[in-house]
């Protein structure tokens, strides 16, 4: 099972990416994709996610080590949302402040909520809320017959 962590409770889809190459980001791309779907985000939310969560893989490759990137939905009272995170051990003694808001300029424009979790090893945690912009519009439309 994941080391799922975060202050929030966590509700299915729950998956996971190993980030081992280049061609893994393309995996977790699609694999974010996929949860959004799932827990009925629109397309274009869709692809805001997939990006935060390609960004954090394109990160975690750079310290050439392999890492998990985890996909899952979270519940914060009656709002339903999808969690990104990761384990980051080069981050073990950098300050939380520092690294929040490097992180911050880069992926905050695509998500949420970005959260530093723990200190060994600290934790990447992103997250975007449905809320009534985000959800996937149900079809309306009625046939009607000659």
């Amino acid at each position: 099972m994941a080391n799922l962590t975060g202050p929030y409770k966590v509700r299915p889809p729950i998956m996971s990416v190993k980030v081992e190459d280049t061609m893994d980001i393309m995996i977790v791309r699609d694999t974010a994709r996929r949860a959004a779907g799932l827990l009925g985000f629109t397309p274009a939310h869709r692809a805001q996610l997939s990006t935060a969560a390609a960004t954090l893989a394109e990160l975690v490759l750079k310290t050439g080590e392999a890492h998990t990137i985890h996909l899952n939905g979270v519940i914060k009272g009656s709002v339903n949302g999808l969690q990104i995170s990761s384990q980051a051990p080069w981050l073990v003694g950098i300050s939380a402040n520092n690294v929040l808001i490097a992180l911050r300029t880069k992926l905050g424009a695509l998500v949420d909520e970005i959260l530093l979790e723990g200190t060994q090893p600290p934790t990447i945690l992103m997250v975007m809320w449905k809320n009534d912009a985000r959800i996937r519009p149900v079809d309306t439309e009625i046939d009607e017959k000659d």
